[in-house]
């Protein structure tokens, strides 16, 4: 039992390890402030640094206090993979959500995400013809883009995002933009902001993001009071999913222990 035990550990470690680091490794990848940094270089650092420092510690401290230690560590990997692990899960519903509003009055909100020059990059990108699609389909409905500039931008997220709905054929009348948001609260701030300003309280609206993305826009929605049908675009890299999980794992943590919901 305690060899089964061990290897769950151990397991969880590598898990853990191997997640983080390709948290750290896709921030590095764009330019970014030291704070962007300092979250997944102090997971890094909390996750892989004890394993590799136990036997100079255990030498080093009182016996009881290194079990105590350890068996923090050993409760923090194990609660970070089953928490993880449902948090997956609990994605996968996103990814099959669907949206029929015809017959409406529709607004799509759809929400920022890194581009590339005058380009949305290829999380945007399937964002946008998530959204093209519901569009599409309803001709009377409006887009609200939204989405600020972000370190190393030239263009905003939602002056981007306009250009590209415009050039695959929507109106640039029914394309409504904010360019202040920073993060996925200030998107919704913004959407706020635009509905108030071109009396759309009435219409239904549908948020459109990566379906990783999509359960904190739920919970967010509702503390700012915004009824939304949520639909999830699909990440199609396996390369930029997983460490983007990761990352919006963490957006959960940040938003918990700094108690920032509003």
């Amino acid at each position: 039992m305690k060899r089964i035990f061990r290897g769950i550990v151990w397991i969880s470690i590598v898990f853990s390890a191997v997640c983080f680091l390709s948290y750290l490794f896709s921030v590095l990848a764009h330019a970014g402030t030291f704070f962007s940094y300092a979250l997944p270089i102090t997971a890094c650092t909390v996750i892989i640094a004890p394993p590799l420092t136990a036997c100079f510690w255990k030498r080093k401290l009182p016996a009881g206090v290194f079990s105590f230690l350890r068996g923090i560590y050993i409760f923090g990997v194990l609660f970070f993979t089953l928490t993880f692990s449902v948090f997956c899960i609990g994605i996968l519903r996103f990814e099959t959500a669907d949206f029929d509003g015809s017959g409406e009055d529709v607004a799509v909100l759809i929400y920022g995400c890194r581009v590339k020059g005058e380009v949305p990059g290829e999380m945007l990108t399937e964002r946008l013809d998530a959204a093209l699609s519901i569009l599409e389909e309803n001709p009377l409905s409006v887009a609200l883009v939204s989405g600020g500039l972000d370190e190393g931008e030239i263009y905003t997220e939602g002056q981007v995002m306009s250009w590209y709905l415009q050039k695959k054929g929507i109106d640039a009348s029914r394309v409504l933009v904010d360019e202040t948001a920073s993060s996925t609260k200030g998107n919704i701030r913004g959407f706020l902001a635009l509905i108030e300003a071109h009396g759309l309280q009435d219409y239904k609206f549908v948020s459109i993001s990566s379906a990783f993305h999509m359960p904190r826009i739920a919970f967010l929605c509702s503390r700012y009071g915004l009824q939304s049908a949520l639909v999830g675009a699909d990440t199609q890299k396996l390369t930029s999913l997983f460490p983007a999980v990761v990352r919006e794992y963490m957006a959960y943590v940040k938003m918990l222990m700094l108690n920032d919901y509003r």
